[in-house]
């Protein structure tokens, strides 16, 4: 039976579903799944108080904790963001990782990109969800691509999917990472909230 429930789910089974990334000349693995209701429905409270960026570096049970002290979070998004890192540790193999949960508005990333990190996993509970390429090249390709003149139709995620993205900095990838961009968003659209996991030390401390 698909992983797409996610009361389906535990850390082990959903980083099954993840594991693919971590095969050579694979850099994306995407988790199709729909989340209950009522997280979706106990978002307001906090897209209220965006735009905000909270930050959580630590092992994954005291890095959500750091990330509850400046943002509320419901028991359902809590318990989703404590699946995913702990499903993105096993995938990295290291005890420490940092959570972004940010509210934002507009476009963020919205050039074509790869991410100098070595795997990073990306979920978007509020708002349209990341659009990738299934091209190689990595940075260098997509520095160059012009969104105006794209001769192909990206890939995207949903609200709720999950993805882990391997970047410029996993061993062997340089040069190969996943091309990718944050989805049109105008500046008047409601608030995107979005999820991302790295791993520990990639960043300075906030």
């Amino acid at each position: 039976m698909p992983l797409d429930h996610v009361e389906h789910a535990s850390p082990l089974a959903a980083m099954a579903v993840l594991a693919p990334v971590l095969r050579d000349g694979t850099n994306i693995a995407a988790w199709r799944r729909r989340l209950p209701i009522p997280l979706f429905a106990g978002l307001g409270p906090l897209l209220a108080r965006g735009p905000f960026v909270a930050i959580g570096e630590d092992a994954p049970d005291a890095a959500l904790q750091a990330l509850s002290r400046q943002v509320p979070l419901t028991g359902l998004l809590h318990a989703d963001i404590s699946l995913l890192a702990a499903s993105f540790t096993a995938l990295t193999g290291q005890d420490r990782l940092r959570i972004r949960l940010e509210a934002l508005r507009g476009r963020g990333c919205h050039r074509w990109h790869a991410d100098a990190v070595g795997l990073r996993l990306l979920c978007t509970y509020a708002g349209p969800g990341t659009e990738w390429l299934d091209l190689p090249g990595g940075a260098a390709l997509a520095r160059r691509l012009d969104p105006a003149h794209l001769m192909m139709q990206p890939d995207s995620l949903a609200t709720g999917d999950v993805a882990v993205l391997k970047g410029e900095a996993w061993p062997g990838n340089a040069g190969n990472g996943c091309i990718h961009r944050s989805p049109p968003n105008p500046d008047d659209a409601p608030l995107r909230l979005v999820l991302c996991l790295d791993e520990a030390g990639r960043f300075p401390a906030p």
